[in-house]
């Protein structure tokens, strides 16, 4: 029997490819930054010494080879290429300009809420934010590497949809862990006890209300339930698509549960404009279906979880009275005076330590004081160059699952995106990974649709599924 066409790229003209499948490596990436801890450390390098770091290091190693060495089926000028270039270019205006710079730290800085904060001289200062800004240079090689490799490597829509695959896959066990975590009060990630890997900090175990907020192997509630509410859209793309659809309606399921036991106002906006972006795009049938289902999952849940769905409603009705509302708008009047002293190119990334000046809940206002209003206005582009890549893409593909893939991609990164103006999420080695896992996503979707001409084959669900057709 003749061999099914696919749709992809073409092999690099006149070589081989690569033994190790393409997506060995992204798929590797997403388990070390689901799975373990993000707060386990190889000591001596902090913060982005994290395996699933590291590996995405060398991941950009991996791929600066095989492209120089012309093993790379892309060629020439991407959006991801260029969008990337500059961020990093950037990143590293931002590194100079705050070496040279220095740093001060403002008398009148201090947050009387944060008990972490400390008063140091000029001299310890530096000291400790120009090592801050070398560690925020891996992180970014890091993102780096991830995001070209996830956008580069699939050469065909079943490689990407096998790394969907294992990151619902990777997710749902984080959400079983979750789950068990919420009724029980454990500490879960104090099970992982890995030779040569050292905690930054203890694991806590939070509670709001009369619940217990799950926290997993992430940083923070909130982290992990940002996580998770990126992670639905494409849980939900698989429930829909695959070949066996009873498991993956089973992740879904266990992927919204444990993001609601995260009890985080952030994780519940980041479900809402994913969800969002998901019913614009449907069908008018299967919108009305999922408006039909969304009472009675309620009901089931209320009924199921008693107390969560209250607590969750209080996180929306008492706004005015909430302190972590206050803060977060306490803190408006001395950023700006702050990013009046770097206001081009910031004074580097990871810089911005809340030892040392305070804490802040906002992504977007710590790229304007790390990376200037330059930077943050690249990754905006950055960004919205992959989203709306996507949606173009889209227009060109007539296979349904494939275009559908390409919405999801969209739900997850829009609405990952939307809590950069909640919380803090480059500073979470987990929430910060996925942003960029989610753009190469994005990136693959173009390459595939543009680097390779369109084709008006209809793939079946067994022939876009993982290896033996069955969901990891």
């Amino acid at each position: 029997m003749p061999r099914r066409p696919e749709v992809g790229l073409p092999e690099a003209a006149g070589r081989q490819a690569p033994a190790i499948p393409a997506t060995v490596i992204p798929i590797i990436y997403a388990g070390l930054l689901l799975l373990l801890p993000s707060l386990l450390v190889i000591q001596q390098i902090g913060a982005p010494g994290t395996p699933a770091n590291l590996w995405a290091i060398t991941g950009l190693v991996i791929w600066l080879c095989m492209t120089v060495g012309g093993l790379n089926p892309v060629r020439g000028l991407t959006p991801t290429r260029v969008t990337l270039a500059m961020f990093i270019i950037t990143v590293l205006l931002s590194y100079i300009a705050g070496n040279l710079a220095g740093w001060f730290q403002p008398a009148d800085i201090h947050q009387r809420s944060d008990a972490l904060w400390r008063a140091v001289t000029i001299d310890r200062l530096n000291e400790a934010l120009i090592s801050a800004s070398d560690r925020g240079l891996l992180a970014l090689c890091g993102w780096a590497g991830v995001m070209l490799l996830t956008a580069e490597s699939p050469r065909r829509w079943a490689d990407l949809e096998k790394i969907v695959a294992w990151v619902v896959a990777f997710a749902t066990v984080v959400a079983a862990l979750g789950i068990f975590q919420y009724f029980t009060g454990a500490n879960v990630a104090a099970w992982f006890q890995i030779p040569g890997l050292s905690t930054l900090r203890d694991q806590n175990v939070y509670t709001r209300s009369i619940v217990n907020r799950v926290v997993v192997t992430a940083a923070h509630p909130i982290e992990l339930g940002v996580v998770a509410a990126a992670i639905f859209p494409l849980a939900l793309h698989r429930s829909l698509y695959a070949a066996k659809k009873r498991l993956p309606w089973v992740q879904a399921v266990m992927i919204l549960m444990v993001l609601l036991m995260s009890v985080s106002r952030s994780a519940i906006i980041v479900l809402a404009v994913g969800m969002l972006v998901l019913l614009v795009g449907w069908p008018a049938r299967r919108r009305l279906w999922a408006l039909a289902i969304i009472p009675v999952a309620t009901a089931v849940l209320r009924a199921a979880l008693p107390g969560l769905l209250g607590t969750l409603r209080a996180l929306f009705t008492n706004l005015e009275d909430d302190p972590s509302i206050a803060g977060r708008t306490d803190d408006y009047e001395i950023i700006y005076r702050m990013a009046q002293d770097h206001p081009i190119f910031g004074q580097g990334l990871y810089t911005w330590v809340p030892f040392y000046f305070r804490t802040l809940d906002n992504q977007v206002l710590m790229f304007a004081l790390e990376i200037g209003f330059i930077g943050l206005a690249v990754f905006v582009v950055l960004t919205l160059t992959h989203l709306v890549g996507v949606l173009v893409a889209r227009t060109r593909v007539r296979d349904q699952r494939s275009r559908h893939l390409g919405l999801a991609v969209v739900a997850a990164t829009a609405g990952l995106l939307s809590a950069y103006v909640t919380f803090d999420a480059i500073s979470f080695r987990m929430a910060a990974g996925m942003t960029f896992l989610l753009l190469g996503m994005a990136g693959a979707i173009w390459n595939l649709t543009y680097v390779s001409p369109p084709t008006n084959q209809t793939l079946s669900a067994d022939s876009l599924d993982p290896p033996g057709g069955r969901t990891p």
